[in-house]
């Protein structure tokens, strides 16, 4: 398996666990029909246990949302990538197009539309095995482990945040852009383990990824700091 078609299949595998993660702040954000996860109440140090940034919608919010995105990959892959496992591309619209853009448009055209669909073909094609099926078409209940896994982590970071004495919004390298990830990672392993380089590429990428997201979450003041 080449890299690009490891990153597009690990992008692919993780997405509900950034989608759970990034919205979690969104549905967080206010105070009606909102409480803090940890109501207000400190550990045995007298520190909170969480802290007021996470709250119960944005768990219930974030998790919802990352298992929609799950459900949608389902849908995807059972209406559209595991079928072209089966069968083959509408021929007679290939070679009717073949035949009035000629061969080079055609190809371009046939890639581009293999990716809007995300057939199992455009990833053969990209050198990926034929046994990423799972990944292809994962399951709903594997959108809601990364999802609510993505979401555990979270909160096990900013318990342990709490225990360094870093208020809200203090940054934690590594650990800021990790525990979301390996929290979706355990969870998900319940049901499936992607291969070790999905997971490598997951690792290594997730905090350029997250850094990203945040910059632009607190450029559209979705949050407070940009990390």
């Amino acid at each position: 398996m080449d890299i690009l078609s490891a990153i597009i299949l690990a992008f692919w595998f993780i997405l509900p666990a950034y989608a759970a993660n990034g919205l979690a702040v969104v549905f967080g954000r206010g105070q009606r029909l909102n409480k803090p996860l940890d109501f207000g109440h400190n550990f045995i140090d007298e520190r909170r246990i969480f802290g007021d940034g996470k709250t119960v919608r944005g768990l219930i919010g974030g998790t919802a949302f990352g298992t929609l995105i799950g459900a949608l990959q389902f849908i995807s892959g059972e209406q559209i990538a595991l079928p072209w496992l089966s069968s083959s591309a509408p021929i007679g619209l290939w070679i009717y197009l073949a035949s009035y853009l000629g061969a080079s448009q055609i190809t371009l055209y046939l890639l581009i539309y293999q990716w809007l669909t995300f057939s199992p073909l455009f990833f053969i094609l990209m050198n990926l095995p034929l046994n990423s099926r799972e990944i292809l078409a994962p399951t709903i209940f594997h959108g809601f482990l990364l999802s609510f896994g993505a979401l555990i982590g979270d909160l096990i970071g900013s318990f342990i945040k709490r225990r360094l004495n870093l208020q809200r919004g203090q940054p934690a390298p590594v650990l800021d852009q990790l525990d979301f990830i390996l929290g979706a990672l355990i969870f998900s392993f319940i049901e499936f383990i992607p291969p070790l380089e999905i997971i490598v590429i997951i690792l290594v990428l997730t905090p350029l990824i997250h850094l990203t997201a945040n910059i632009i979450g607190y450029k559209l003041k979705l949050k407070r700091e940009p990390w």
